[in-house]
């Protein structure tokens, strides 16, 4: 049976319940990937991943959390939430599944920007939830050699892997400055809002026009395969 929340009455859940404790929640983001991607790329790429695992594992798959912490690709499309905001809901869902007997959590995180907020939900649900319950949070893009980018390389053949409708290639342009590609610059060049558009003139960090489903489908499986591993080292 498939085990995703969407999909299940209660009576089956409470079955399957029975052969598995752990789950996975996906989360993204709403916001702008330059002019050749949607802007639910980060939903779309995390809940695959999630439901690939949780087919995998026989896990509880849950329906991807939309909305994250995107302020910084203002004044560009973005719908975001502050971070007490997405901790807030993030929290509550595990310590409501939690509750319901899932002893396993598994965030699956699809946007750069929410990682600042999920490092800390494991902590601020511990004293909330049972104590053989746990929630434990990956970042996708750790689990693979790429040079981290955003609507670029990376993403944009991940995306034509996994829905090809979705992407338009004929628009698909580099990023408009000369940017540093490095995570860690990323990272830091990227915390203030409104600093994605200022930096790379068009939304886009990396060049989306060396994507290829085929490249999508190579990082796919990397992706999948490290995951399973880290997923199953948790315990």
């Amino acid at each position: 049976m498939d085990l995703s929340i969407y999909d299940l009455s209660d009576g089956e859940f409470r079955y399957q319940l029975e052969q598995t404790h752990s789950a996975i929640i996906p989360v993204g983001s709403l916001e702008q990937h330059g002019p050749h991607l949607p802007v639910s790329t980060d939903c779309v790429i995390a809940e695959h991943i999630a439901k690939e695992a949780a087919r995998k594992l026989k896990y509880f798959v849950f329906p991807v959390v939309p909305y994250g912490v995107s302020f910084e690709h203002s004044p560009m499309f973005n719908i975001s939430v502050h971070d007490s905001t997405l901790s807030n809901i993030l929290c509550d869902i595990c310590i409501s599944i939690a509750h319901l007997g899932i002893k396993k959590i598994v965030i699956i995180n699809g946007h750069h920007g929410n990682m600042g907020v999920l490092q800390y939900v494991p902590q601020n649900t511990f004293e909330k939830m049972p104590p053989d319950s746990v929630v434990h949070v990956i970042n996708y893009w750790s689990l693979i050699n790429e040079k981290f980018d955003h609507a670029g390389e990376v993403e944009t053949s991940i995306l034509l892997a996994v829905k090809p409708i979705l992407v338009k290639m004929d628009k698909a342009e580099a990023s408009g400055k000369g940017l540093m590609k490095s995570r860690e610059a990323y990272r830091s060049m990227t915390c203030r809002p409104g600093s994605f558009p200022e930096l790379t003139g068009n939304g886009v960090w990396g060049d989306p026009r060396l994507a290829s489903a085929d490249k999508g489908n190579k990082l796919l499986n990397e992706i999948n395969e490290n995951l399973l591993k880290t997923i199953l080292e948790l315990g």
